[in-house]
């Protein structure tokens, strides 16, 4: 069932009835109701989520920014008449959608997320930006009928840190191409299985406790499989430490439209 909420500073989607009028933004939430968003990213955790995982989040975001082709997104109002249209899933705090605004100005900027609480502190981080539309919904569900937009709406599509948490990667990501305009891109960065096997499943078993959700973890390899099971032409992919603990892993995919 689909609810939504009207909200008084968040700017809306042109594309509630399927069409892409520029900047006619409505304020709204919209809520997937499936499953109760885990307690790690809801009231108190979800406000120290910035300061508990800063560095991570800085190291992690600045490989999946390094990965986008900003100079495509910036031809996109000569070349197809309208701003660039980027959507981060999984937006949290809004910090991505912050960075990349700051280096595209004018584009329209879509979040969505399953937390409330972390969306509410993306609303306050984004509150001057004019075109910003946030989307509370629900992705992990291995049922979902995918984001609610049109088909060939983004030129980039942007996914940190979340992968691990979805129930069905090859059903997810095949959306994701579903949503990518032609030349649109999809980047997808997340942390990566380590070894030894025994200590890593411990470790997953136990986030999983904490986090109340799917954890598991991809390499760098297995993330590109996926993405060539849902469709995805992989053109770039990129595997780095964090720290001493965390490795890391970040691929581009583009929606590249074969010429007969």
């Amino acid at each position: 069932m689909l609810i939504v909420y009207p909200i008084p500073t968040t700017a809306g989607s042109t594309l509630d009835d399927g069409t892409a009028v520029p900047y006619n933004m409505q304020r709204t939430f919209h809520i997937w109701e499936r499953e109760p968003v885990s307690e790690y990213y809801s009231g108190r955790r979800a406000r120290h989520y910035n300061r508990r995982w800063r560095r991570y989040t800085e190291k992690t975001l600045a490989v999946a920014i390094a990965m986008i082709d900003f100079s495509a997104l910036q031809r996109v109002p000569e070349e197809l008449g309208r701003p660039p249209r980027v959507l981060d899933v999984a937006c949290g705090t809004g910090i991505l959608l912050r960075h990349l605004l700051e280096r595209v100005p004018g584009m329209e900027a879509y979040g969505v997320d399953a937390s409330a609480d972390m969306l509410a502190q993306a609303q306050e981080a984004l509150k001057d930006q004019p075109h910003v539309r946030l989307d509370r919904i629900e992705v992990n569900g291995s049922e979902t009928a995918g984001l609610p937009y049109p088909p060939q709406t983004f030129d980039l599509i942007t996914c940190t840190n979340v992968l691990h948490d979805i129930r069905d990667p090859v059903a997810f990501l095949s959306d994701m191409r579903r949503l990518l305009a032609p030349g649109g891109q999809l980047v997808i960065e997340d942390f990566a299985r380590r070894r030894p096997a025994l200590l890593w499943v411990v470790f997953e078993r136990l986030a999983r406790r904490v986090g109340e959700g799917l954890v598991r973890a991809y390499i760098l390899a297995e993330a590109q499989a996926l993405c060539a099971r849902a469709g995805l032409q992989v053109v770039y992919g990129k595997a780095f430490p964090v720290d001493w603990f965390w490795r890391g892993w970040a691929l581009r995919a583009d929606y590249i439209v074969s010429v007969c």
